[in-house]
């Protein structure tokens, strides 16, 4: 049998329900507040620690110079400034030179870096350090050899110039005149002033641009003294059998007047084998030649024209005609260098006033105590002379040449040596310093000689006359060539073969 039980309720429950709902939500909602707080703490942090990290990041430039690392700077214009100031700082330093600053190839690398820092002091130390100043210049080869470097092609040519002036002055450089209208400045019986065809340099020079250290940049005087200098080399020679003052000229490639000048003991060109002779010279780095047309008057002697007179004893004569002398302008192409004569031609003989012939008049008749016939030795020349070379050429005058006196004509052309006037052999073999020579004398107070033949075809005391061969042309005794040596004397006293051909 069940007993009746009332019914229970669970007071602690209820309870629980009743009262601890509003306390777990105050709890939850408390947590959750704290939540959201630290959220908002961690969050806050976040941010800050950004912002920190971010206001510490700074920028900068790497400084590359051709794609090597020199340095860091802030910022590029740091360099830019550097640049401008080196370039103002050289162009101050040079005022008067094209100047120009090598710096390389300038690039930047950006570069942002925690708490990064540039270095520019560094950077533009050791950037300013590889830079070069270099001047713009020429530079003046000769001969294939730089002698030097002036600021510009202008300064160069200045000073060649100067250097061509010193050997032909403009004063004297022909003018653009014909040579009528040249020789028609001076009086009729004057020679006009000699003048300067042609000037050059004996070296190949060539003027180039190029880029160097401005140190090394020559004034305008500084390359003058370099081009006109030169070296002085003691040099002495022994003259060996066959030498000549020309032929050693030749051989040295210098002026015989610089051999005469060092060894004034030499007389009448005449050396021998074994005599030491001094060829010192000053060689400059430049050597100038000059063309020079030279001009000399000369008077040239009447020609002498003999008549014969049957009415006229014998060795008697009479003068019908007094001879007058007329006047040559003679023109000479002279070749020199450094102011040095090495050749000289003549090219030209113009008549200026034709001379008048003088006239004789001689006796033929023969009266019985005399012969009938000429003796052998008495030829008697004309008293003119033809030139003893067919289709000569003269390459020396008489008269000053080299610094000494040439004594005759020197002539080239046919190899034929022929008798210039009638007359009788008074010489014919070998003569100091001539070679094989003749000598002619016309009996009229004339004589003429004839030098440096390769052979003779006359004897001495054997008659000849105008015209007739005697030898051949050759190169024996003080000879600077093939060629014939022509004196003329007229009692005794040397003369100038031109007033007499």
């Amino acid at each position: 049998m069940n007993a009746f039980k009332p019914k229970q309720h669970s007071s602690t429950a209820s309870y629980s329900q009743a009262t601890e709902s509003p306390s777990r939500k105050r709890w939850i909602k408390t947590l959750w507040i704290a939540a959201v707080i630290a959220a908002i703490l961690l969050g806050a942090g976040y941010v800050g620690a950004n912002q920190y990290i971010k206001s510490n990041t700074n920028d900068y430039y790497k400084v590359l110079v051709d794609g090597q690392a020199v340095g860091t700077v802030p910022d590029p214009a740091v360099v830019e400034e550097l640049v401008k100031n080196k370039t103002a700082e050289m162009e101050s330093t040079y005022p008067n030179l094209s100047m120009t600053l090598l710096t390389g190839d300038i690039t930047y690398e950006k570069v942002t870096e925690y708490k990064g820092e540039a270095q520019p002091e560094a950077a533009l130390t050791k950037l300013e350090s590889s830079f070069q100043m270099k001047a713009s210049g020429t530079e003046v080869k000769i001969a294939g050899k730089v002698i030097g470097v002036v600021k510009n092609e202008e300064t160069a040519q200045a000073v060649l110039k100067q250097l061509q002036n010193k050997y032909a002055p403009p004063s004297r450089m022909k003018s653009a005149l014909s040579k009528v209208q040249l020789l028609s400045t001076a009086s009729k019986n004057e020679a006009p002033a000699d003048r300067i065809s042609g000037v050059k340099f004996a070296e190949e020079i060539s003027i180039n641009e190029t880029q160097l250290d401005p140190s090394q940049v020559l004034g305008q005087n500084q390359l003058l003294r370099l081009v006109s200098g030169g070296t002085e080399k003691n040099t002495k020679y022994t003259v060996q059998p066959g030498d000549c003052v020309g032929c050693i000229a030749s051989k040295f490639d210098i002026s015989r007047e610089i051999i005469y000048k060092n060894n004034p003991s030499i007389e009448n060109d005449l050396i021998k084998a074994g005599d030491v002779l001094d060829l010192t010279v000053n060689k400059p780095v430049v050597n100038v030649i000059t063309t020079e047309s030279q001009t000399e008057m000369i008077t040239s002697e009447p020609q002498v024209i003999t008549q014969k007179k049957a009415t006229l004893n014998a060795g008697q004569f009479k003068v019908i005609q007094e001879g007058k002398p007329g006047s040559k302008r003679l023109t000479y192409s002279v070749v020199k260098q450094n102011g040095y004569k090495m050749s000289e031609d003549l090219v030209s003989i113009e008549v200026i006033t034709k001379s008048v012939p003088k006239i004789i008049v001689r006796g033929t008749k023969v009266v019985s105590s005399e012969s009938s016939s000429t003796e052998i030795g008495s030829r008697e020349g004309s008293g003119t002379f033809a030139m003893p070379v067919s289709g000569y050429r003269i390459t020396s005058t008489y008269g000053s040449r080299w610094g000494r006196l040439h004594k005759g004509l020197d002539l080239v052309g046919g190899s034929a040596i022929k008798a210039a006037d009638d007359g009788v052999v008074e010489f014919a073999g070998k003569k100091n310093g001539y070679g094989n020579a003749i000598i002619i004398d016309h009996n009229n107070g004339y004589k003429t000689l004839y030098a440096h033949l390769d052979s003779l075809s006359v004897k001495t005391g054997q008659t000849v006359d105008r015209g007739q061969r005697m030898g051949v042309m050759g190169n024996t005794g003080n000879s600077t060539g093939i060629h014939l040596h022509f004196e003329i004397y007229k009692n005794g006293k040397l003369q100038n073969p031109l007033r007499y051909l």
